[in-house]
């Protein structure tokens, strides 16, 4: 006993001392430890603000915001969810007083004399509720609330299903959020060895199957693909290529740049936990709507506040399902690789056009379709001064064919090239939607165009002007779907070369169709129309209409004659596209006007019923202008609907009415 006392004697005077004591001696009271913060929610299963989860969040995983003005206090949490809460004491209480409150109803809309609550939170609240509130603590300093405890429990709807909370919140709590893990887990994804590049920038991507943003492909793009910028702790990373895809990882609100570590447990940037960061990978039209993720800074370098180097990989797994998205990208702001230009001189065993089959001067378009080739039907085409129009502006050349087919061709250079260069552009797909990096083309027309497309074109020759394409000589091939039918071209244009005006030939041929002169009136006004047994338009008959039967108007070249009658017609007559004015001659190989050459002209006569193509001529054997209006035409025709053999022809005499 006496031995036991001895030893206890010092131990509890030690303790007093280290207790009760500062080192002079003078009694002091320790102070209490801070309280950690946390928001615990607890709901039942149909309950429909929590739906049925359990919640907790304290200031290292979330924003707890509580402020007190009165007798209410307002909660904010901002964590992997968002929530917001009021509790409203009873009027007659004008700040915030421990004790229990029953029979509250949503706040605002409450009874101020019962008092309030409402608790709600991702798009999700009670229309109408029943709630109960006890305040356990509330201290106040200075009039400021500086902590709190409390309990509450609410009922959506008049329903049975309860979502219950607890909040305990200082002012003094020194919680602050957690930084990167470093070093990160080792379990964590890493390409195998070999399969990204050894040595500079790069963008690799690994989808699994399921994967919905890459499709369970795999992708890996060079240095000149990316686009990388940094704002505070937010990396953005851009690929431009084939495909394109953006990347945003986002550190903790805490940091103002990226640290190495891993950063665990992330949503979908930017509707992420702001205390944990954030991430999103998406591209292609496709995205995630929600995402959870990780990712990992193996490296980072930072000179005057810019960001100059990393190596980072992440994961993630779209609307939170299993099959997973990975990537890796290595960056350095030294390692520009230099701008791919086209291969010259092209490769030797690359389509040209036959020598024979082209003209030996002066610009033409020339294309040779294979069969089955959607685009050129397994034709050939060739075009000349007068038929094509060619233009350029910021590396890309555009080809416009207006003659009995309507073609149009484009062909673009790298994006960082503003003028096409001599050499080979290989490995194309179809512009605009090309990979800016190797340059597009595009041929299409008559209705027809590929989907997508591989191809390739070379520049032999090309001359710019004041930043203007003067000359070029340019050769392409093009595989619809990417199938195996090609469709090639060759053009030859240069800007001097300016085509004679076509006019129609005159005297025209002397065995063209006339009207027998007994068939029609000597003098005055008329249409005679003429149709072959098995003629569509005119059903084989012949018909006749004199003056006040039909009206004649012109304009720009365009002659229009309206019958109304005991049958109604219209005829539409077009010169060339460069004449205004009509001329005596012969306008032949003529298609169906509005959908002719306009380099020849073009014919229609239509009326109970139409051709949907046609082939013809017509002849202006006499025409007066008065004012740049006809005024006397003299006229005969001949077409063909559809390619057939029966003709409708007619003859028209007609002057302006004397008045």
């Amino acid at each position: 006993m006496t031995s036991l006392a001895r030893l206890l004697i010092p131990i509890s005077i030690l303790v007093g001392a280290a207790c009760g004591k500062d080192g002079t001696g003078t009694d002091r009271t320790p102070e209490p430890p801070v309280a950690p913060s946390f928001v615990e929610i607890a709901s039942d299963p149909g309950d429909f603000v929590g739906q049925g989860h359990s919640y907790r969040y304290t200031k290292s995983d979330a924003v707890l915001a509580v402020q007190a003005t009165g007798g209410k206090i307002t909660v904010r949490v901002e964590g992997d969810q968002h929530w917001d809460g009021e509790f409203v004491l009873p009027s007659k209480h004008n700040k915030v007083v421990p004790g229990t409150f029953t029979g509250l109803s949503r706040s605002p809309f409450h009874d101020p004399a019962a008092g309030g609550l409402s608790w709600a939170g991702e798009g999700r609240g009670c229309n109408t509720l029943s709630a109960s509130l006890t305040v356990e603590r509330a201290t106040y300093e200075a009039d400021q609330l500086t902590a709190l405890e409390l309990r509450f429990e609410q009922h959506c709807e008049g329903s049975t299903p309860a979502l219950r909370g607890r909040i305990q919140w200082s002012a003094a709590d020194p919680t602050v959020p957690p930084g990167p893990v470093n070093p990160p887990p080792s379990t964590l994804w890493r390409p195998a060895p070999g399969v990204v590049p050894a040595t500079g920038n790069y963008v690799y991507l690994q989808s699994d199957i399921g994967d919905f943003i890459a499709g369970g492909r795999s992708y890996t793009y060079p240095g000149g693909a990316l686009s990388v910028t940094a704002s505070g702790g937010l990396l953005s990373v851009g690929v431009t290529a084939r495909e394109s895809w953006r990347g945003d990882f986002q550190a903790m609100n805490s940091l103002t740049e990226l640290k190495p570590g891993y950063y665990g447990d992330l949503r979908r940037y930017p509707f992420h936990n702001r205390l944990k960061g954030g991430m999103s990978w998406g591209g292609e039209g496709r995205n995630c709507n929600m995402l959870t993720g990780w990712f990992v800074v193996d490296q980072v370098t930072y000179a005057g506040g810019n960001l100059t180097e990393i190596a980072l990989r992440f994961e993630q797994h779209c609307e939170g399902g299993g099959p997973a998205l990975r990537g890796q990208i290595r960056w350095s702001a030294a390692d520009v690789p230099p701008p791919p230009l086209p291969v010259n001189p092209p490769p030797s065993n690359l389509w040209r056009a036959d020598a024979a089959a082209v003209p030996a001067s002066g610009s033409y378009v020339y294309l040779k379709s294979d069969a089955g080739d959607f685009v050129g039907g397994g034709r050939t085409h060739l075009y000349q001064t007068g038929a094509f129009a060619v233009s350029g502006s910021d590396g890309l050349m555009t080809v416009t064919v207006a003659a009995d087919e309507n073609w149009r061709g484009e062909f673009k250079a790298m994006n960082h090239l503003t003028e096409l260069k001599p050499g080979y552009y290989g490995d194309l797909r179809r512009y605009p939607f090309h990979n800016p990096l190797e340059g597009g083309l595009s041929w299409s027309g008559q209705g027809r165009g590929c989907n997508t497309l591989s191809g390739w074109f070379v520049v032999d020759r090309v001359v710019y002007t004041a930043g203007k394409i003067t000359e070029i000589e340019l050769r392409f091939e093009q595989h619809c779907e990417e199938g195996g039918p090609a469709l090639r071209g060759q053009i030859r244009w240069s800007a001097a070369d300016v085509a004679t005006p076509p006019e129609p030939v005159n005297p025209p041929p002397s065995t063209l169709w006339r009207a027998d002169a007994s068939a029609v009136p000597a003098t005055g006004s008329y249409v005679y129309l003429k149709s072959d047994a098995g003629d569509y338009i005119g059903g084989g008959k012949t018909y006749l209409y004199q003056t006040g039967a039909f009206s004649v108007s012109s304009n720009a070249g365009l002659l229009t004659v309206n019958v109304a009658a005991d049958e109604n017609w219209r005829g539409e007559f077009k010169a060339m596209n460069n004449l205004t004015e009509l001329k005596p001659g012969y306008y032949g190989d003529l298609r169906r006007y509005p959908f002719h050459n306009p380099l020849k002209g073009g014919l229609s006569w239509g009326g109970q019923g139409g051709c949907n193509t046609l082939t013809g001529w017509f002849v202006v054997d006499r025409v007066v202008y008065t004012a740049g209006k006809i005024t006397e035409v003299e006229l005969r025709f001949e077409q063909h609907c559809e390619g057939g053999g029966p003709a409708l022809r007619g003859q028209i005499r007609w002057s302006t009415p004397a008045s």
